[in-house]
């Protein structure tokens, strides 16, 4: 099977593909695809004993790749566990890459070697990679005994984090309703300033915008539009649904493009001052970067202390989304690797990977780190009193859902990006 990969040209709205093949399970029992499928009947102790064979057999480094940090710990405690695993001696973790660097640079999975283990985000990119072969899906065989609920097995999930809408709280922001940030400036209580990652450069942010359009978050939008406008929604000759109308006006009304969600959160919106006739910024960025504003010290305070994070707002207050557990292609440990996804779903790595010691709750209990989130129901670890629970997210956020994304085509992706380039109003 051979794949074309869409890659947009944001500028010139132009596109080039890139043809990558992968291998059919079913007749090439060498393949990756069907290792993985191996070792997801095995149990644990069947899949235990296929990575030390393995690791015991080879001369490689087991390869890590990923977008967090926290891979590392989890990589501690992974060689803790399993004596014939050893920390950057036989191990080795690159959490360096940045949001779609990552999966650009797997793309040579297809006809080489290029790690063991990816930690992906971006549901509606990594659809072309499974499709094509270029990563492979691994379910435990007791993914039910580690209580990971089935919905979250394919693809496979190994962090939930978001994004959300946030202020500085000493500046008045009063966002009560999400149409607060679309319609115009002469809608009642409407918000001028919105400072928010270009979906050009954050796939993630992309995502969410299409997610917008998802037929089960109309709903949503409507109700908050009627309560906002007093009026029930109604389709248009200019938009067809609630979402369509929602993205054309909110990125219309992007006034920024910030560079980075953690300087946004540890530093612009604690330094932002009120001006007279114009209206405070709304920030939208990942919540995990809490922890860069917690460290981040203004004489007897931190930048955490201004950030205005639960807000109570009618529509959504955010974006849930995961990153996924995947064995890449051509892996020269695919047991190990299975193994390592595995691990990640167990209390004791989502302990190591997600626990602020810093930040103990007012119950005493351990607690995550901002914005870290267990995809299993069960853990070790309590809530951050400035955070609210997984379960608390998920309903007040838009959900990312890897089937509708991986059905996105390439034209609804060049309107919106016609809609960033023909916004005038953004520096």
């Amino acid at each position: 099977m051979k794949k074309a990969f869409i890659i947009l040209c944001a500028s010139l709205f132009v596109t080039s593909s890139v043809v990558l093949t992968s291998c059919d399970p079913a007749t090439d029992d060498g393949s990756t695809a069907s290792v993985v499928e191996k070792a997801s009947k095995m149990t644990l102790e069947e899949l235990e004993a296929a990575s030390q064979a393995e690791m015991e057999a080879s001369t490689e480094t087991f390869k890590v790749v990923g977008l967090t940090s926290t891979l590392a710990k989890a990589m501690v405690k992974f060689c803790e566990a399993y004596d014939w695993m050893e920390y950057d001696v036989n191990t080795y973790v690159n959490n360096s890459y940045k949001d779609y660097a990552l999966l650009t640079a797997l793309e040579q999975a297809d006809t080489s070697y290029f790690a063991d283990f990816a930690l992906v985000q971006d549901a509606r990119s990594l659809a072309d990679y499974l499709e094509a072969g270029i990563t492979v899906n691994y379910v435990p065989s007791d993914y039910e005994e580690l209580n990971l609920p089935e919905e979250s097995t394919y693809p496979l999930k190994g962090l939930y984090f978001n994004k959300i809408f946030f202020s500085n709280e000493r500046l008045g922001v009063n966002l009560n309703n999400i149409w607060q940030l679309a319609g115009s400036p002469d809608d009642a209580n409407h918000l001028d300033n919105l400072s928010f990652q270009s979906p050009i450069t954050e796939q993630i942010n992309m995502s969410f915008i299409l997610s917008l359009y998802a037929p089960e978050n109309q709903a949503r939008l409507e109700t908050a539009y009627q309560n906002y406008y007093g009026t029930a929604w109604a389709a248009s000759d200019d938009y067809s649904s609630c979402g369509e109308q929602f993205v054309h006006e909110f990125v219309a009304n992007i006034s920024k493009w910030h560079t980075s969600d953690g300087t946004s959160m540890k530093k612009t919106q604690y330094e932002e001052v009120a001006q007279a006739g114009v209206d405070p910024f709304v920030y939208y960025g990942a919540f995990a970067k809490m922890k860069d504003a917690a460290g981040s010290v203004y004489g007897d305070e931190t930048a955490m202390d201004t950030v205005d994070w639960d807000k109570e707002i009618d529509g959504f207050n955010g974006f849930m989304y995961a990153m996924y557990s995947q064995i890449v292609k051509n892996a020269k440990h695919p047991y190990t690797a299975c193994l390592y996804a595995r691990f990640l779903l167990t209390p004791e790595s989502y302990e190591a990977m997600c626990y602020n010691a810093n930040t103990p709750n007012s119950l005493g209990e351990p607690a995550n780190m901002y914005g870290y989130y267990y995809p299993c129901t069960s853990t070790t670890v309590g809530i951050n009193d400035n955070d609210w629970s997984k379960e608390q997210w998920i309903e007040k956020s838009i959900n990312e859902d890897f089937t509708f994304l991986s059905s996105v085509k390439g034209a609804r992706i060049n309107e919106i990006l016609a809609l960033v380039s023909s916004n005038s109003k953004a520096s």
